[in-house]
């Protein structure tokens, strides 16, 4: 996809559009992750959605809800996502979509 069209994407995302660019959402997450500019809140709210998903306690069991209960966990992983980018100054964003493009 052109840089133009992720970076949209991404700039406002809604959970439609991180699922959709799933694998450029993965990279951005961990770009935001390893910089020591992003506030460590929204590194830190992140981390609690990637324990969450690795938890065996659930909102909703996987094993009773199967389908259900993996959209609970991607849900939350996509909220700890979007709330770390909402974190990050706009000019770091931008930086990191720039160079996943």
């Amino acid at each position: 996809m052109p840089l133009r069209t992720t970076s949209k994407a991404l700039r406002d995302p809604s959970f439609w559009r991180l699922l959709l660019h799933l694998p450029k959402t993965a990279r951005l997450a961990v770009r935001l992750l390893k910089d020591s500019r992003v506030p460590i809140n929204g590194k830190l709210i992140f981390g609690l959605a990637l324990a969450y998903l690795i938890s065996p306690l659930d909102l909703i069991p996987d094993f009773v809800f199967p389908i259900v209960g993996h959209m609970d966990d991607l849900g939350i992983l996509l909220a700890g996502v979007k709330y770390l980018m909402r974190q990050t100054p706009p000019p770091i964003l931008e930086e990191h979509l720039a160079q996943i493009d």
